[in-house]
């Protein structure tokens, strides 16, 4: 019998290795994973089936992340969004920022940072926390609300 997942993830972003070894190194952690390669897709997605937790690219051939991030706060302001991205730019961390996205990792991603980022998202949005949390961190770039 299998145990029900920790958490359903929705990763967006068009670089399929990447994706599959994110993919892999988080059911690992017991998460369940969908996958969308593009903005357009990863909205349908999440119209469809509400994911707990967003890892979201910002460079993407289409919809950037940027104006996906915007589209899903629209949609449901309640959904963590973590940018994954080797776009280390202050003018785009303090832009999602701005937006509500729950945290920003930088390309190569340290695997206990996301672990870390994914589980604090996916409890708040699993509402395990009776706390209205702010959505914005105020760290530096790969930082999370602690």
């Amino acid at each position: 019998m299998m145990s029900n997942p920790v958490a359903r993830l929705l990763i967006v972003d068009d670089d399929a290795e990447f994706v599959e070894s994110l993919r892999a190194s988080l059911v690992a952690l017991g998460y369940e994973i969908d996958r969308s390669s593009h903005g357009a897709d990863a909205l349908m997605a999440i119209r469809l089936v509400r994911p707990d937790v967003v890892l979201l690219d910002i460079r993407m051939r289409g919809l950037s992340g940027v104006e996906v991030l915007k589209r899903i706060r629209a949609m449901d302001s309640s959904i963590p969004v973590i940018m994954v991205t080797a776009a280390d730019d202050p003018v785009v961390i303090r832009e999602t920022r701005e937006i509500g996205a729950y945290g920003y990792l930088v390309k190569p991603i340290e695997l206990h940072r996301l672990a870390r980022m994914v589980a604090g998202a996916a409890t708040l949005s699993r509402g395990e926390s009776d706390n209205r949390v702010r959505l914005v961190p105020t760290g530096a770039k790969n930082s999370s609300p602690s």
